[in-house]
Parts: structure tokens; sequence; C-alpha cells
């Protein structure tokens, strides 16, 4: 008896590590989701020369900066953060001019130079000058326009010099306006996100548990009495800015010729409205029926309240139609498709 009391209490024991051991393994999504993609991740370190007493070249100090990326092609195309490479690109006044080091997940090391930047959109592609004998790890590419708050989300890169780092948290915001975090000058939104992200994070890519990327890791609010507030551009709108960059080396913003306005509330109560001001000549706002003294309730099917409302929402590429609700002067509302298109020559679409 004693025996057998004996026995089956090992079997029991083995039995509970085994159950153990099952359940480790089948909670372990955030390691499952950094193992598929880690290997796309690379960091990059910039040679960076400050300008100095020689006139019309770089006679000061050299430097180097450093940041993160992943490989979308398996011709070595890497995606980045422009503000990471922005110096090396501005070297000699041309790209290409200053040295990238690309470190592969594996330590691998291979040279790369910059091949295109879009500084509003703070979006680059680095190319490898050099490949490596094995085929390149590409990035699986998600979209982030289904991303909800309270999602997990696990940001990749290399932090303060640190390798291969991984952290997670979860999805804070997936519509934060630029506006409220300082970067005036960016006209789209921004993912927020308690998964740490810290200099030298720039560049990374932030991926669901599907290890798919959904957002471009980007900048955190510093501060003692801040933790834990994160922002990574949306993929869905990265996306539009480096296909157009892998084909033409450059953004071409998209043009619908209106010129508006916000109008502050004249009775309290009421809400902001914003107001068209002026039609161009031959433009696709004057081909679908926009008139001066419009005003602009939605944009893209959202509602309306500020010019930020619509140059958010405008993107990064040409050639789509956006709906606009309009109400006419005389109080009639109605909706107007309107297709963007390239701007002329003589326009520039900031």
């Amino acid at each position: 008896a004693a025996v057998a009391s004996a026995v089956a209490a090992a079997h029991d024991e083995q039995a509970s590590n085994c159950i153990s051991e099952s359940a480790t393994r089948q909670f372990q999504f955030l390691a499952d989701a950094a193992d598929k993609a880690s290997p796309s991740v690379v960091n990059l370190k910039v040679d960076v020369q400050q300008r100095g007493a020689v006139i019309g070249g770089f006679g000061g100090t050299r430097g180097a900066a450093t940041g993160s990326g992943f490989i979308i092609s398996e011709d070595g195309l890497i995606v980045t953060n422009a503000h990471v490479v922005a110096h090396s690109a501005q070297m000699g006044g041309r790209f290409g001019q200053g040295a990238v080091t690309v470190t592969m997940w594996d330590g691998t090391k291979l040279p790369a130079s910059v091949h295109s930047m879009d500084q509003q959109s703070d979006v680059a592609l680095v190319k490898l000058t050099k490949m490596p004998a094995k085929p390149l790890p590409v990035a699986s590419i998600g979209s982030s326009a289904l991303l909800r708050p309270g999602e997990w989300v696990v940001a990749l890169g290399s932090p303060l010099h640190l390798m291969n780092t991984v952290t997670a948290g979860i999805v804070s915001s997936v519509a934060r306006q630029g506006s409220e975090i300082g970067m005036t000058d960016k006209r789209h939104e921004f993912i927020q996100t308690d998964a740490a992200i810290n200099g030298g994070n720039s560049g990374g890519p932030l991926i669901n548990l599907d290890g798919e990327v959904i957002g471009i890791n980007t900048a955190k609010l510093a501060g003692q009495q801040v933790s834990g507030i994160s922002f990574a551009i949306p993929m869905d709108t990265a996306w539009q800015v480096i296909k157009q960059l892998r084909t033409n080396r450059t953004v071409v913003r998209p043009y619908l010729g209106i010129k508006f306005s916000t109008a502050l509330p004249t009775r309290r109560g009421d809400s902001s409205e914003v107001r068209v001001v002026g039609v161009s000549p031959g433009s696709p706002a004057e081909g679908a029926g926009v008139k001066i003294g419009d005003t602009i309730l939605q944009f893209d099917n959202k509602p309306v309240s500020s010019n930020r409302d619509i140059l958010e929402r405008i993107g990064y590429s040409y050639g789509r139609t956006i709906t606009i609700r309009l109400r006419r002067e005389s109080g009639e509302v109605m909706d107007l498709n309107v297709e963007t298109t390239a701007p002329p020559r003589n326009v520039r679409v900031d």
C-alpha cells in the first residue's frame, strides 16, 4: 500500500509538472510574437558630422546617432524614422553620403546608405549596400485600422544601445493627435502605448500578437512625473509614405484645391466650424461642386470642427476618393465625392 501510494504521488507530481509546463508554453503569446518579428529588426548606427568652419562643407566634429528599423524587402530596404537618419542624409547635400551601419538581430554588421526620407511624416528608408550570404528576414506588415485601446502590443528595438530589447504593453489610444503631444507639424495621428519606448527605439516596429508590424516606434513623453506614455506612427499611415518613397524617393501630397478656415463659435455652447474660403479653378474640389461659403461638416465620414481634422485625414497618397459632407449657405446639406490628385507643378502642398 505504501509503495502504491508513493507511485501515485509520483504520478500526480509528474502530471502537475506537465500541466504547469504546458500552461507556461500556452500563455507565452508575447514571446511568440517577438520570436516571429525579431529576426527582421535591426539596429542602425548613423555617422553624422556637424558643420564647422569650412565654407560649404562639414568641417566640424564627427559623431554617431543610433536607432532601430525593420526590413521590408528581400533586396535590403529598411524602414526607420526620418529623425534617425536625417543628419546622415544631409551630409554632402544628397542622400547616401553619410555611412550607415546595420546590425542584424544575430549580430551581423552590414553597410547601408539612406535611400529616401520624408521629414513631415518622420518616415525614412535605408538600403543595404552589401547583402548577406543568406536571405534576409522580412517583417510581416499588419494593419493599424482595427486596433482597439487595451490590445496587447510589443515594441522591438535597441534602446540606449541595448540590442534585441523587447518591451510590452497595451494600446492606450489609437488616435492621439500630434497637437496633443507637442508635435504640431505632424498632421497624422499616433498610436499611444505604455510599452516602453526609449532613445534608440525610434524606427523600430510596434507589433501585434500575430507578430505583424502595426506601428513605427517614434517618441515618448519625458519628465519626472511621466511614465508609460509612448507613441508610434500607425502602419496604415506610414505605408502610404513608404510606397511612394520606394517608387519615387519622395512623397507627393494629395491635392484637393480647397482653402478652408476654422470659424470660432459666436454663441455659448456652439462648436467651431470649418468654412471653405477658396476653391482653386480646375481643381478636384471645383469639379466635385465645392463652393466658397460652404461649411464642412464631415470629411472622410468623420466629424470636423477644426482645420487639423481635415489635414490629418487627407493622408499621404493621392488617387483616393474622399466623401465631404457640406452645408450650403442656404442651409442645404449634401455629400460630395472628391478624388485627390497630384498637385499642379506650380502648387506646393505641405
